[in-house]
Parts: C-alpha cells; structure tokens; sequence
C-alpha cells in the first residue's frame, strides 16, 4: 500500500475516494455533512425526545451552514412521539414548538437558523401539571424518615411560609459530608410542591444539579455568565417569561452554596429585589441555602488566604439575614468508621494539631503504601465490575493528576480503546498571526474544562460532561456519565447519577472554547464534550456520594492550589 492509499483509509479497512472525504469522516473536517451522518447515526438507535436534543445542540454549539436542510431531512423521525393522537401538520407544530422551547433556554429562536413557525397550527405545550397529593404523599414518607437533626430544620423552614411577616425567612442549613443535607432539601421540595407552594431548586455545579427534582445550576436558572464576577449581573429581564416563573417561586433551595462566592449571592439579592419590586433580602423569597465550609472555598485562581476568605460567602453582609441551622448527625458513618469520622471533622473545624506551616499528620491506618487503582478499582477490570464503576473514584489535587489516573484505569477496563481526535484552531486578537501557534501546539494544550486532543474511550467507561447540553434534562456540565455505544460521529451515554439516572444522551462533536483567561489567545476545539471521570480533582466531587473513594496526594495540598 502506499502512502496516498493510507491518507485515504477510514476505518474497518474502509478506502475513500479522496483525502478529503477520508478527513471528513475521521472527524478532521466539519461541516453539514458530518452533522447528517451524527443524525443518521442517533436515528437508529435513540428516541425522538433525545433526537431534538441533539438537533438543538447542533443548532447551538455546532453552526451548520443550512440547518433548513437538517430540519427538513430529519423532522420526520423528531415527531414520532406526537404522531399517535394527532394529525400531520399538529406533529410538525408540536416537534417545531418542543425544539424552540430547548432553544429559549439559551436565549435563542428557531427563527434565527432559518426554521420557520407552522403559521397554520399554533400550537403551545400546556404548563406541567403539579400532582398535589403525589407530591405531598412523597413529602410525608420522607418527613418521617428525618432523624433529630433533621426534623427541627424541617419544621423551622416549613413554619416561615406560615407566617405573615416577611422577616426571618432565609435559612442556612450547615452540615458535614453524610449529614443528609439532600434528604432534608428533597423533603422540603416535596412537601411545599403538595401544599401548592411553587419551589425552585438550584446548586452551585452541574455536578449536584440533579439531586434535587427540577434542579438547575445557579448559572443555568438566573442566567449569569458562566464566569460571574463581582461586576456580574443577570440577562433575566422584569416581565420575561423567566421573570415570571421566578416571581411565581415562593422558595428557594440552593445547594453547595458554600462553594459559590459571595458576590454570586449578592447578583441573586439584587435580581430578585428587582423582579419583586420589594427591597427586602431577596425580595422575600424563603431562601434556603446548604453546604459545608470545612469543605473547599470558591474557586480563586492563585488568590493567597485573605482573598480566599474574601470571596467566600462568610464574609457576605447577606449572610446576617439567615438562620443558621447545624446538622451533626452522619448517616452514612459505617461500623468501624466512627473515629475517622470524627476525625474529619475536627479536620474540618480546625482542631487538629499542626507544625509551624500548620501542616497535620494524616493517620497511618488510612494511609496505603501499594498501588491506589489497584486498592479502588482492582488490577483487572471485568465486565461485570462496569455497572459499579461509577460508584468508584480516586481524587487528585489537580487536573494533571486525575488524567494520569484516567489514563491508567482506561487500560485496565475490558474492550477496544477508540481514539477520537480533535480539530483546533485559534482567534487571534491584537493582530496577533494565527501562524505563530502551530497545530501541533494548538492539539498539546487541555485547558481548565475542555477535552483533550485524543479523546480515548472504551464502552462502560465513565465520563464527565463539559458542557451544558440540556439543563433541563439534568445534561449540566459536571454530571457523569456511562459510555455505552461509540460510533463515528455520536457516543451514545447514560447518566449514572441524580434523578435523571439510567436516561440515555446522545453526544455530539461541539465546538468549544475555553473560559481560561490565561491564554493569550481564543482557542477553538472541536470535539466531543467529555473527558474521562475515573479520577476527577478534589474540587469536582463536592457534594458527590462514593462506595469506594481514594485519595492521591502527590504534593502538600491547600485550597490555594486545588483545581
């Protein structure tokens, strides 16, 4: 064979007709005819539910040239599910209607790509009906599993609705890892959803977005950019459609609060004073905020401790409007783990004795001397270990850490490794030359949240999302996922956690960009939004709840420096 016939082999053996149609199906080219094959590909396997996703997120994050002749092309198989009580030209106002709802979320219209309304059927989805005494039902069952530190909590929140005066009614539920915070927020949800009162859930990460039902993150529900600032302010304007919905929520759960920086809290005082029109606290909302602040501050990249503390919500003036409400009492503490568990906490509050540079001495009986995959995940992989995988993780410091880790588990996990590579360029500004950043460095860079160049993946690994896709279907940056099927142009996944568990996805190639101001130019990936979650960085699994957990420390660790 020689070299031209090898440029154009693609797979299976498979020779193209030209170098280019090979580059093009490798995923080295993009354009409308690599967003036909990925809808051809969801086509055979995948719903119509998920298929306007995927067509959404086309439209969104991919820019096709004529989204007319995608719409055209594969609205038949969109509508499926509206195709039995209904005729023809209602299916299609249906499928159209269902899609410029996903596009609204991001500000956007079908009219903007060129999809036009069915003028003939106005057709528009009936608001979700609330079931009452489904709802309070599930509230009592949980009201009655609260333990005594629960049930006090509970009955402060529940009483401020009750009361006529507006004082009084933000709370901040302070709890430790396995406290049962997320127990505690799902039986408020319930509980006030049954008696009528309409309850919007929001958290922090993407990663806890989904523990809650109907949960958003904070960025997601308020729409705030996705690196808020102290100069940050909402896009929600008074009277739209998202003002109204917000005016409708008599309370508030916000979890992982203590991750989020105080002017976070503050842009969210001043947006709710605004659609309210009252200049109380939070336009006297209940509010009901939880975390742990023995846990880790917000993210501030190379800030020394005082700016740490600075931007943590403990030095927000809001913070005096709240109740402070202690959970102490740890529900997942197993035989034999009291005294670490304990020590944790004295961990946390600062008890432990120290040297001079306030560093601690872990104790010996939890420290491992032999390999630390072999401890969590095993030295072979089976089949049969896949649907725990995710139950399973090992945390590192930083990102490079957890990638060698990733690199590491991949290996072991049983199957054929599919590589799928990236096409990067770069935006220049200053009049800055594109050619001073070669390709090849372009494709050695993994920014904070964005894929690798080489994407390697095997079915049954676990993966973590990088972009919102869905966050209304839970599909929020942070949230991991089982591979199921890879193919040429989609991998077909599965969300492993929160209350959209075992619900399928299916991921296309977007272009991405990251949010990392420290590069001296925009750079473009193209490339599936995933990346291994064996492993993730301390940061990552706030909030989250393992079987088996290990800890990586190759080097001192301190908020300063983990992320």
């Amino acid at each position: 064979m020689d070299y031209g016939d090898f440029l154009r082999f693609f797979l299976h053996g498979q020779l193209c007709q030209t170098f280019i149609e090979a580059a093009r199906r490798r995923g080295l080219l993009h354009d409308d005819t690599e967003y036909e094959r990925c809808l051809t590909e969801a086509v055979l396997f995948q719903v119509p539910q998920q298929l306007r996703t995927l067509f959404c997120v086309i439209l969104l994050y991919c820019n096709p040239t004529k989204p007319i002749n995608l719409w055209n092309s594969f609205k038949g198989h969109m509508t499926e599910d509206f195709m039995q009580h209904v005729d023809a030209e209602t299916v299609e106002a249906m499928t159209f209607y269902s899609i410029e709802e996903k596009l609204e979320e991001h500000g956007r219209r079908c009219s903007e790509f060129g999809i036009p309304s069915p003028i003939s059927v106005p057709y528009e989805f009936e608001s979700k009906i609330i079931n009452k005494k489904a709802e309070l039902r599930i509230g009592q069952e949980m009201y009655a599993l609260l333990n005594q530190d629960q049930l006090p909590a509970a009955d402060k929140v529940l009483a401020a609705h009750h009361k006529q005066s507006n004082n009084g009614t933000c709370f901040f539920i302070d709890g430790p890892g396995g406290t049962g915070k997320t127990h505690l927020y799902n039986t408020l949800y319930h509980l006030f959803m049954g008696q009528g009162i309409y309850v919007m859930s929001v958290a922090w990460t993407g990663i806890d977005a989904g523990l809650l039902p109907e949960e958003r993150t904070v960025h997601s529900r308020f729409k705030f950019p996705v690196s808020i600032l102290e100069t940050s302010t909402s896009s929600i304007r008074p009277h739209s459609k998202e003002a109204e919905e917000i005016k409708k929520a008599e309370v508030f759960i916000w979890d992982e609060a203590a991750m989020a920086p105080s002017y976070a809290l503050k842009a969210v005082d001043i947006l709710l004073r605004d659609i309210m029109n009252i200049n109380l606290p939070f336009g006297g909302k209940i509010m009901v905020l939880g975390g742990d602040f023995r846990q880790v501050l917000p993210v501030t990249r190379f800030g020394n401790r005082s700016e740490l503390i600075a931007a943590s919500l403990k030095s927000s003036d809001l913070l005096s409007s709240f109740k402070v409400i202690h959970l102490s009492q740890n529900m997942r503490t197993g035989p034999g783990e009291e005294e670490f568990s304990k020590w944790l906490i004295q961990l946390g509050n600062g008890e432990l004795p120290s040297n001079e540079y306030d560093e601690i001495d872990l104790p010996r009986s939890r420290m491992l001397d032999g390999n630390l995959v072999d401890e969590i995940f095993g030295q072979h992989i089976s089949i049969n270990d896949i649907p725990t995988l995710y139950n399973r993780t090992i945390l590192c410091p930083k990102n490079q850490h957890s990638f060698l880790v990733n690199e590491e588990v991949l290996q072991r996990l049983p199957g054929t490794e599919t590589t799928y590579t990236s096409v990067d360029d770069v935006e220049c500004e200053d009049g800055d030359d594109v050619t001073n950043y070669p390709t090849e460095f372009l494709n050695s860079l993994t920014p904070l949240g964005m894929p690798p160049h080489k994407l390697k993946l095997k079915p049954g690994a676990i993966v973590m999302l990088l972009h919102n896709l869905d966050v209304k279907q839970g599909l929020c940056k942070g949230i991991r996922l089982i591979v199921r099927r890879l193919q040429n142009h989609t991998i077909d996944c599965e969300v492993a956690t929160g209350s959209n568990k075992g619900s399928r996805v299916i991921i296309p190639r977007i272009t991405m960009t990251p949010s990392d101001i420290f590069l001296p130019f925009k750079l473009r990936r193209h490339q599936f939004p995933i990346r291994l979650s064996f492993s993730m960085t301390i940061n990552e699994s706030q909030g989250q709840t393992f079987e088996r957990l290990g800890l990586l420390l190759p080097q001192l660790v301190c908020n300063e420096n983990i992320w």
